[in-house]
């Protein structure tokens, strides 16, 4: 018997996006799946919206719509999308994506031949507002040419180039089908950490803690870029790099970024982002996240100081400390 696998959409107030991501659920080559809609809508558009594809729903696909008496926020939508599902495989559906219709037909085998395997991501397309096709990602040759080749990748070594690069090389929730089962910590988590913005790159890390990936060179989904997405905003930034710093510092616990070489390169890579960018971040936000930041940067400091040759980065760190300390008393 097929093994059923769950697309997981968390939505909000996007009646018109969500259609179209239903639609291109319903359209999957593979079955059986189930489809889960957690609604966080303050309306009720995206009700009839569902309540018309549920109609047409047919045989091993269904559609599941839960519709939120209040709005629980992103995350917790994203983890009762996942509490809901019966599915053995997971692929969540941002509302605002869509995938191809090929995607779990063309991953989902690499994970049934081989239980070391438990996520398998591809290239996607990026499209603009109106559903146009501007561009494939990752364009990075070099990194074209190291990962995406259909055969499995080391988990804790792309866990490592992650953090190294403080970059998500995984690719958005749209992205990735993986084993549910492997999933040992809440969607959005990372050494029992609940990320601020990384949420999918949390999750992965958790994932390839143990256990390896694959990556497919063709683009399995599309990922949509529109006006109303925060993901560039000053707050967004902040809140990412908050988050690579808690993922860095606690991967030492999971055996990450074991080399002192290597970990040492991690927390100045760190130290220098919060130098250069924390003192125009925070003006812009008018101290709003001021208590986080200083949390960051006495984390930092405090990682830092257990390594050889940081007396210099430290005095930079005490430095940016002292003045936005002094911020939060005068202003």
């Amino acid at each position: 018997m097929k093994p059923l696998v769950s697309i997981l959409i968390p939505t909000y107030n996007r009646p018109d996006y969500l259609k179209q991501a239903l639609k291109s659920a319903l359209s999957q080559t593979y079955t059986p799946t189930e489809i889960i809609v957690s609604d966080n809508s303050d309306n009720d558009r995206t009700d009839q919206v569902v309540r018309k594809l549920q109609a047409k729903a047919k045989g091993s696909r269904t559609i599941q719509y839960v519709k939120n008496s209040r709005n629980i926020g992103p995350i917790a939508n994203q983890r009762q999308c996942l509490e809901l599902s019966s599915g053995e495989y997971i692929n969540f559906l941002m509302d605002d994506d869509l995938l191809h219709p090929d995607k779990i037909d063309a991953m989902l085998p690499y994970m049934l031949k081989d239980n070391s395997i438990s996520l398998v991501t591809s290239r996607r397309t990026m499209i603009k507002d109106s559903g146009r096709e501007v561009e494939v990602l990752p364009k990075d040759e070099a990194f074209r040419k190291q990962f995406i080749r259909g055969r499995k990748v080391n988990g804790r070594a792309l866990s490592e180039k992650m953090l190294l690069g403080r970059n998500n090389y995984i690719g958005e929730p749209t992205t990735v089908l993986f084993r549910k089962s492997d999933l040992s910590e809440p969607f959005g988590s990372f050494c029992g950490k609940t990320a601020y913005n990384n949420v999918d790159a949390a999750s992965w890390l958790t994932l390839l803690t143990a256990k390896h990936a694959v990556f497919l060179s063709k683009p399995l989904s599309y990922f949509r870029k529109h006006p109303s997405q925060l993901s560039k905003s000053t707050p967004s930034q902040m809140a990412r790099l908050c988050d690579w710093i808690d993922h860095t510092i606690d991967a030492r616990e999971k055996g990450l970024l074991a080399d002192q070489a290597v970990y040492t390169r991690a927390i100045r890579q760190l130290k220098q982002q919060l130098v250069e960018q924390i003192p125009d971040w925070n003006k812009k936000t008018n101290d709003r996240y001021l208590e986080e930041i200083l949390s960051r940067i006495r984390m930092v400091t405090e990682a830092g100081a257990r390594l050889p040759g940081f007396a210099d980065d430290a005095k930079e760190l005490q430095a940016l400390l002292f003045w936005l300390e002094l911020r939060k008393i005068f202003t």
